[in-house]
């Protein structure tokens, strides 16, 4: 994943008064061997929430009674100011084997305000706690990278641009938390890749186990530490997604639509319904059809 280096602030121009979200600064930083560090507790200049994110080497972030070492593909969302902080960890500081011997530190960050950043900060501590983390080349990440190349060829500078932005990072990096892209070794991309095409007929996961040349087990333990869900979770999500598009789009029966979606019948059908969407399939229908 190639990447430059700079720092952009932005001045917000436009009508609306108390924007839902308002994007101040950001940027792409490498830090190697000096003294680098912030006490958020004393940042009372410094309002608003940052999220920080490791793309090379390692950095530290310390709450209360607590460490994290900030190897590639974690991050901290911090609520201004906080009582924390967060500095570029030494080479020789352990876990030596979790930090660059180069002593450096590359990351992402976001600086930001508004009403509507709260519901997102608080979502995101629910989800993972202090610190999250997200493969580097899942979705948030490459959302954020296509930004920032876009800054440093024409920055943006209407309210608007900066802050559709900001809402899409911050619902993007939600959505990866609650259910990360199933993205990572070769069984696991091959996994999905067989769930996607075949989850209308699929008999278990066994069948894909043996597509894959693994047993079941295996393939579940590796699903699941790569992607923080098991393979059955993420071909379910599918059969669901693909049942509220027919929901939706067509007149078919719900007998009908839970065998297009590979569940064995319409009750379990709209008892896993339910699960996922509060209601049942008919009410979801009614609901929202125009």
């Amino acid at each position: 994943m190639e990447y430059g280096f700079g720092n952009y602030g932005f001045l917000q121009q436009g009508k609306m008064k108390n924007p839902p979200l308002v994007l101040l600064d950001l940027g792409v930083e490498r830090r190697c061997r000096e003294a680098y560090g912030y006490e958020n507790k004393n940042r009372t200049g410094y309002g608003g929430y940052l999220l920080q994110y490791t793309l090379n080497g390692c950095g530290v972030y310390e709450i209360p009674g607590q460490k994290f070492y900030l190897s590639a593909g974690k991050g901290f969302f911090a609520k201004m100011p906080e009582d924390s902080r967060y500095y570029l960890a030494s080479p020789h500081t352990p876990p030596v084997s979790t930090i660059s011997p180069d002593g450096e530190w590359e990351f992402f960050y976001l600086h930001f305000d508004g009403l509507a950043a709260y519901p997102f900060w608080e979502t995101v501590r629910e989800l993972s706690g202090p610190v999250f983390s997200f493969a580097p080349q899942s979705p948030p990440a490459r959302l954020f990278l296509q930004f920032f190349e876009k800054c440093r060829e024409m920055r943006p500078s209407a309210l608007y641009e900066t802050g559709e932005f900001l809402y899409r990072f911050l619902t993007c990096l939600v959505r990866e938390l609650e259910a990360p892209s199933p993205e990572g070794s070769a069984l696991v991309k091959q996994a999905s890749c067989c769930l996607r095409e075949r989850f209308s007929s699929l008999q278990g996961i066994g069948e894909v186990a043996k597509a894959c040349h693994v047993s079941q087990e295996h393939l579940t333990r590796t699903f699941r530490a790569e992607t923080g869900q098991t393979p059955l979770q993420y071909l379910t999500r599918l059969r669901i997604e693909h049942a509220l598009f027919l929901l939706l789009n067509t007149t078919d029966s719900i007998e009908h639509i839970a065998a297009a979606c590979g569940f064995l019948n319409g009750n379990y059908f709209a008892k896993v319904f339910r699960r996922y969407l509060h209601c049942s399939p008919e009410e979801y229908r009614k609901r929202n059809r125009c």
